[in-house]
């Protein structure tokens, strides 16, 4: 535990259990009252990090974004991003474990906010599920943020990049957008490990439509395992 991942633990969690105890209705609202409700709580949580954390942010890449509907597909190693990301991309829809949107009350946000929640053990079946509900979102213009790792791991790690999202490029005729990261350094696995510093979110030049799995997959991870890298040791 650090003193800055104390105070920031307790401001956490005293005001989400305050906010979602008043926006609990927001659920029955239409569509952009909801999302107002709940961009109030993450912009809530994000203003905690910097004052009792002491975290700043900065965002590379911006202006090479291709037009929406894209894939993003980013490097995990904190909650962070599954927070930050929602601000600058208008409620994105992340490929999660569906495990999250059986949790009482914060799966039923996440249902609502359109989430695209996957069962990992379900084999084949998940997979054609990903791609579906990959192409209904892309279809609405929204922006799917996809993890190739499929969990979050620590700064300076990595893991097997699943066929996930290569399955869902290969279907798509839309871009894949690498992204690299550090958050991981600023705030770990545990949230009372919260420690000051600036993060560092790059975008990467887009991926285009058309290439084979190899091609694809091989540009992918060396693009942002060696961003990665390079912002972990900065």
């Amino acid at each position: 535990m650090t003193v800055r991942g104390l105070f920031f633990g307790v401001y956490f969690y005293a005001f989400t259990v305050a906010t979602v105890i008043v926006i609990i209705p927001s659920i029955l609202l239409p569509r952009p009252l909801f999302l107002a409700a709940c961009r109030f709580w993450l912009n809530g949580v994000m203003v905690g990090l910097r004052v009792f954390g002491g975290v700043r942010w900065e965002w590379r890449g911006v202006e090479s974004l291709p037009p929406r509907p894209f894939i993003l597909a980013c490097k995990h190693q904190s909650t962070w991003e599954t927070l930050a990301l929602n601000a600058p991309l208008d409620f994105p829809a992340f490929v999660l474990k569906k495990e999250l949107s059986e949790i009482p009350l914060f799966g039923r946000y996440l249902k609502a906010i359109g989430e695209i929640a996957i069962d990992r053990d379900a084999g084949a079946s998940a997979l054609k599920m990903l791609i579906q509900q990959t192409r209904a979102a892309l279809e609405q213009g929204r922006i799917v943020v996809i993890f190739p790792e499929g969990t979050r791991t620590a700064p300076g790690q990595g893991l097997r990049y699943h066929p996930g999202v290569a399955a869902i490029y290969s279907d798509s005729a839309a871009p894949v957008v690498p992204a690299a990261l550090n958050s991981g350094l600023c705030w770990p696995k545990s949230i009372w490990r919260v420690r000051p510093g600036r993060i560092v979110f790059s975008y990467l030049p887009a991926i285009p439509p058309g290439l084979t799995r190899r091609e694809f997959m091989t540009r992918l991870e060396t693009a942002i395992e060696t961003e990665s890298a390079a912002l972990n040791q900065a």
